[in-house]
């Protein structure tokens, strides 16, 4: 087996992990992460999954769950290794036992710096076809240690540039791990199930492994959650403050960094920004950005600022989505007129992005669920609606109507603002964001469906109702009017 060992010492904490409850054949006590999908493209994907001990990682795929006959290439498989393992010339395989097991827990709950003797494999498979479902399997060399089944599959994007429907799954500050948080991910997928309409991406707007980001709390506040799901629908992630205890944007190191693969050269659409930090995609004709609000310079000189304006000039899409972990408008659990990372991502990033054409933003960091009206140009401190809403109206299709922009990426024509911060951490409120539509202090998550030229999104709480519905038309061509005395929401009481 070709190993690549990318870094020998990833993060600021070894690698840290706990088993799952995954299915497996002969891997359940081997298999400790995943398998979980990353960085699809029209062409290629990454799988991802974590081992106690060294396998001879081999992806087995093909069209037919009963007819995988691909395997995964030698060349395409990278290794990221516990620190431990570091000069060890032939590491050992070792099957733990129950009570081992309930040792290292102990252990691991006074010592976040990590397990001993882990192994992350990070298969990409290549030469795949546009918008196709393929199922696979993992081996260790001839050995499954997954099952033979069709939870196992993952789809590849459509081709750059083709009309494609999308189902956008989003949530934020969810990774606590408690019941709140697994009664928004059932409330989701008894919404998928029911609406018949599967996920194509789940987009996370930070703060998934409560309250440091060690790989501990990934496994118990993310990938123990969402496994189910992380196996066939592919996760983009932004990272969050608490993730960003223990890992860093400037370097690209720590948990966060070790447990995803993202684009930096441009491979899945956008242009190349050399860091997995922030990023780009494509899907169809949909275009999305990510960005680091936490760690990195936000100015709008900065690097970051300078890729995203390459990044914004060149996109050929019809629709823009940015996502990022810190809100430029909130009064939820923070505020956004006081906050320094806050303010700057409105004063510095948000002209970037509306001069760019965005349609909606999407936020964290504030634990409650806040949505806008169609508003451009709001960058003062403090925030105010007035010069700054292009449709002051619900935004729901069956009451005001929805918001309307020009076909196309246009600038300054409005941008949808949502703060999902009300994944699973507790949920409250400051006050009253002017520009805001909706304000709702309940757990839930997002889901937003493209469809040509319509976007309509949900609100779904932890149980099931929908809070909230909202959509976007982009036809022909729209002439922008500002509301001179726009609608305002109603204060909270003994709000100043």
């Amino acid at each position: 087996m070709l190993k690549r060992f990318s870094v020998v010492c990833l993060s600021v904490a070894a690698l840290l992990v706990t088993p799952t409850l995954w299915a497996a054949d002969e891997g359940d006590e081997l298999i400790l992460r995943g398998p979980y999908l990353q960085s699809v493209t029209e062409s290629s994907i990454h799988i991802v999954w974590r081992t106690r001990g060294q396998i001879d990682p081999v992806v087995r795929y093909g069209t037919k769950v009963r007819s995988m006959k691909e395997l995964s290439s030698e060349e395409n498989v990278q290794l990221r290794i516990s620190n431990d393992v570091e000069g060890m010339s032939k590491p050992q395989l070792h099957i733990e036992t129950p009570a081992e097991r309930e040792k290292r827990e102990k252990k691991r709950q006074k010592d976040p710096t990590g397990d001993k003797n882990v192994f992350q494999y990070e298969v990409k498979l290549t030469g795949l076809a546009p918008d196709t479902k393929y199922y696979y399997r993992l081996y260790d060399g001839d050995t499954a240690i997954t099952k033979k089944n069709k939870a196992l599959h993952f789809v590849t994007m459509p081709p750059f540039g083709a009309d494609a429907s999308a189902r956008i799954w989003v949530v934020g500050d969810s990774g606590t791990g408690g019941r709140d948080q697994k009664q928004v991910y059932e409330a989701m997928l008894d919404y998928v199930d029911d609406t018949k309409k599967p996920l194509d991406m789940y987009l996370h707007v930070g703060d998934m492994a409560y309250s440091d980001g060690a790989n501990y709390e990934f496994d118990k506040g993310f990938f123990n959650v969402y496994g189910d799901t992380l196996r066939n629908v592919t996760v983009w992630p932004s990272m969050g403050n608490h993730e960003g205890k223990t890992s860093r944007g400037t370097t690209a190191t720590g948990p966060y960094y070790d447990a995803y693969v993202l684009p930096t050269k441009g491979e899945a659409g956008g242009v190349p920004s050399g860091t997995e930090a922030y990023y780009s995609f494509d899907y169809g004709r949909i275009h999305f950005v990510c960005l680091d609000s936490h760690d990195l310079d936000r100015k709008s000189t900065g690097p970051m600022a300078t890729w995203l304006r390459e990044d914004l000039n060149q996109a050929d899409a019809d629709w823009l989505i940015a996502f990022w972990h810190h809100p430029p408008y909130t009064k939820g659990s923070h505020d956004s007129d006081k906050e320094g990372q806050l303010i700057e991502m409105r004063q510095e990033i948000m002209p970037i992005m509306e001069e760019g054409g965005v349609d909606i933003v999407l936020t964290g960091h504030s634990h409650i669920y806040e949505r806008s009206m169609l508003v451009d140009g709001a960058y003062a401190t403090p925030t105010i609606a007035e010069g700054v809403i292009l449709d002051d109206g619900d935004g729901n299709p069956a009451g005001d109507g929805a918001y309307r922009k020009s076909a196309g990426l246009n600038p300054h024509e409005g941008t949808v603002q949502i703060v999902a911060g009300h994944g699973g951490a507790g949920v409250r409120r400051k006050g009253t964001m002017p520009i805001m539509r909706e304000i709702i202090v309940e757990h839930g998550s997002v889901i937003l469906d493209v469809e040509g030229d319509t976007l309509i999104g949900h609100m779904v709480n932890k149980k099931g109702a929908v809070r909230d519905v909202f959509s976007i038309e982009k036809k022909g061509k729209v002439v922008v009017k500002r509301v001179e005395n726009p609608w305002q929401p109603e204060p909270m009481k003994n709000e100043k």
